[in-house]
C-alpha cells in the first residue's frame, strides 16, 4: 500500500489563509496607528518647541498671540482627526486579537491609547479656544487678572502637551511591538509530512 499527496496538500488551510489576513490587516492597523501619533508628536514638537518661542519673540503682541492661536487652532483640528483614526485602528487590533490571551502590554497600549486621544480632544477643544479668546480680548500673559488667567491655562496647555507626548511616544513603541506574528507550520512537531509520491518500503 502507498501513500501519495496532491498538489492541494499543499495548499493553506481555511483558519492559515484566515491567520494570514488577519495578520495583514493588524500590521496595517498598527502602521497607520503608529503614524498617526507620530504626526501628531512631530507636529506639536515643531509649533510648541520650534515656532512658538521665535514668533512670540520677533512678533510683537498682539499679532504673535493671533498668528500662534490660528496655527494651533488648525493643528488641533488635524489632531483630533487623527486621535480618531489611532482610536479607530486599535478597535480594529481589538477585535482581530478577540480570542487571544491579552498580555499587559496591549492593555496597557489601548489605555494609552484613550489617554492620548483625550489629552487631544481636551487640547483642542478647551484649552487652545479658551487661549485664543483671552488674546483676542486683549489678555498679554502676566498683566492683570486677564493676564494671569492666561498664564494658568498655557501652564495647563503645556503640562497636556508635554503628557500626550510622552504617550504619544509610548504608543509608538507599544504598536510596533505587539504586533503578533503568525506562529510557523514547522513548529508544530505533533505535525508529520505526508509521505513522498511511490511505493512504501
Amino acid at each position: 500500500m502507498s501513500e501519495t499527496f496532491s498538489e492541494s496538500d499543499l495548499e493553506p488551510s481555511a483558519d492559515d489563509k484566515r491567520a494570514i489576513r488577519n495578520d495583514r490587516i493588524d500590521r496595517a492597523a498598527a502602521t497607520i496607528a503608529a503614524m498617526s501619533v507620530g504626526i501628531v508628536v512631530g507636529g506639536m514638537l515643531a509649533l510648541g518647541a520650534c515656532a512658538a518661542p521665535f514668533v512670540f519673540r520677533l512678533t510683537p503682541a498682539p499679532f504673535s498671540g493671533d498668528a500662534m492661536g490660528a496655527a494651533f487652532a488648525r493643528f488641533d483640528q488635524i489632531a483630533i482627526s487623527l486621535s480618531v483614526v489611532l482610536l479607530g485602528a486599535e478597535v480594529v487590533r481589538t477585535f482581530l486579537a478577540r480570542r487571544e490571551p491579552q498580555s499587559g502590554t496591549v492593555r496597557i497600549r489601548r489605555l494609552a491609547g484613550i489617554l492620548f486621544a483625550a489629552c487631544t480632544a481636551y487640547m483642542g477643544l478647551a484649552l487652545s479656544p479658551a487661549i485664543n479668546d483671552l488674546h483676542r480680548s486683549g489678555a498679554r500673559r502676566g498683566v492683570g487678572p486677564e493676564g494671569d488667567k492666561l498664564e494658568m491655562i498655557h501652564q495647563r496647555a503645556s503640562l497636556v502637551g508635554k503628557v500626550e507626548t510622552g504617550l504619544g511616544l509610548l504608543l509608538v513603541g507599544l504598536h510596533v511591538f505587539a504586533i503578533g506574528g503568525r506562529k510557523r507550520d514547522d513548529e508544530d512537531d505533533d505535525v508529520s509530512a505526508p509521505a513522498p509520491p511511490g511505493p512504501r518500503e
